[in-house]
């Protein structure tokens, strides 16, 4: 059977090989292919300056890459500087960059593991090599040295968090304040919830992934790289941190320009958390069961985006007063437990001229929720008026882009818009667009809309076929 590739004998100008990387290496140059997970080569190397050119000098000066993934990406010794250990930080192939490591020691743990967060080194067909190499590691006698947590996406984005603007607004913490559904959970899931919202350095959050599930926290989230999510499988929970969260009570944390702290934004519990929730059994085979226990469904929904059936039945419940974190229970052939901050779904994040478009003709037609923009209503009933254009409400009003519950919850009205804004079931802005004012190429090769002004005529150009589409939900 095949070996692995090992090249580690050498490195990069301006760097030398770790001892235990050359050790490591001779030990898996002698292991068969796939024992110790799917990776390529373990070979020292040069970043290549492609994946990030503006930070190629930097890369190459003060890190280089050791092991090469399938998909394209590697894995990078890099020196944070101040004395710290060497770390081991993820070059992803779509742009992605985090820190797996604050060592190479706590690299190889985490391999030998299967706890390095990289499914192609944690692949269970891996667990004999996995289990021989943490063999090797205990007569090697290695040992992790302490080290600072080093937040490889701050690293590369300059670490130094960017200059409050003048019309920054502060980040209030939430306040927390239990329903009574909500003390009605078993502890464990109760102190789960109490986390919701909260920012991932908050030291109760902190206290919990590391003390109660033994895991790392993420340091940060990126515009690359929105969530990082954390999974405890034996303690039934799996927690999605994100600073992503489409709610106007948790705006984002910059933590550098292109970096953020994050929140815990929402999670997954399952059965081995060892408590059943609100008195449902976990082993429950039919939707009466979960019925018999907590009354009729607070609704139905489609077991997928783009499917219009509603065959799902969920019950969700506040857990908080304020109502920003929710619980909801659902079945469709088992029981699936959430737990939440409510957030909207993103319509359009990077907001454009079709984007002004579309929102001058959904105040003119009554699609928009006008309680949505307390501080913007004199604007938007300008934009009503035909006395403004959609894009300076857009400018103005949304600087986070536009969500689905900036439109009327009107049955069926945020579903539909979200299909049509994300090409879905033969649903397109775009397409529409370019029926209604003809195509050409976009600065990125895609067509688009030949539209350069969200005009009142463009808008009136536009209207018969939008016309058609949310017939259902216009005003009469």
């Amino acid at each position: 059977m095949a070996k692995y590739t090992v090249k580690v004998s050498k490195a990069p100008k301006g760097h030398e090989v770790p001892p235990l990387l050359a050790d490591v290496g001779a030990w898996i140059g002698k292991q068969s292919h796939g024992t110790l997970g799917w990776f390529d080569a373990l070979v020292a190397e040069p970043i290549p300056k492609e994946w990030s050119p503006e930070n190629a000098d930097r890369l190459r000066r003060d890190a280089f890459a050791f092991l090469h993934l399938p998909d394209g990406s590697l894995l990078a010794l890099v020196n944070p500087g101040d004395g710290a250990p060497l770390a081991v930080a993820l070059l992803g192939s779509e742009g992605e960059a985090r820190t797996v490591a604050n060592s190479f020691e706590s690299f190889l743990a985490q391999w030998s593991q299967g706890e390095t967060e990289i499914d192609e080194l944690d692949d269970e067909e891996g667990a004999s090599g996995r289990k021989a190499l943490a063999a090797w590691l205990k007569a090697k006698k290695v040992k992790a040295p302490k080290a600072k947590d080093f937040d490889f996406a701050a690293w590369l984005d300059g670490d130094a968090a960017p200059p409050p603007t003048a019309s920054a607004t502060p980040v209030a913490a939430h306040v927390f304040t239990p329903t009574a559904v909500m003390k009605k959970l078993g502890p464990k899931v109760q102190q789960l919830a109490s986390l919701f919202g909260r920012r991932a350095d908050d030291p109760e959050v902190i206290a919990y992934v590391t003390g109660v599930l033994g895991k790392k926290v993420p340091v940060s989230t990126s515009e690359n790289t929105d969530s990082a999510n954390v999974e405890a499988a034996k303690h039934g929970v799996e927690i999605v941190f994100s600073h992503d969260i489409l709610n106007d009570a948790f705006p984002p944390i910059p933590k550098t320009a292109k970096t953020f702290i994050p929140y815990v934004a929402s999670a997954w519990v399952r059965s081995k958390v060892g408590e059943e929730i609100l008195g449902v059994p976990w082993k429950v085979k039919t939707e009466a069961e979960v019925t018999k226990v907590l009354g009729p469904p607070s609704g139905r929904q489609a077991a997928f985006a783009n499917e219009d059936e509603l065959t799902v039945a969920y019950w969700e419940f506040a857990l908080d007063t304020a109502k920003h974190v929710w619980l909801e229970l659902s079945f469709d052939e088992s029981l699936s437990v959430t737990l939440a901050v409510k957030g909207a779904g993103g319509l359009e994040r990077y907001p454009n001229i079709t984007t002004g478009l579309f929102v001058g003709y959904a105040a003119t037609r009554g699609l928009l929720d006008t309680s949505r923009f307390p501080a913007h209503r004199e604007l938007l009933a300008a934009v009503a008026a035909r006395k403004a254009k959609g894009s300076e409400f857009v400018k103005q009003a949304l600087p986070r882009g536009l969500w689905n519950d900036h439109l009327r919850d009107a049955p069926g009205l945020r579903e539909m818009a979200w299909r049509w804004f994300h090409n879905m079931n033969d649903l397109w802005i775009t397409a529409d667009l370019k029926k209604t004012f003809g195509k050409r190429k976009g600065a990125h090769g895609h067509d688009e809309p030949k539209l350069d002004d969200d005009t009142w005529d463009a808008v009136d150009k536009a209207a018969p076929l939008l016309d058609k589409r949310f017939a259902t939900w216009l005003a009469k």
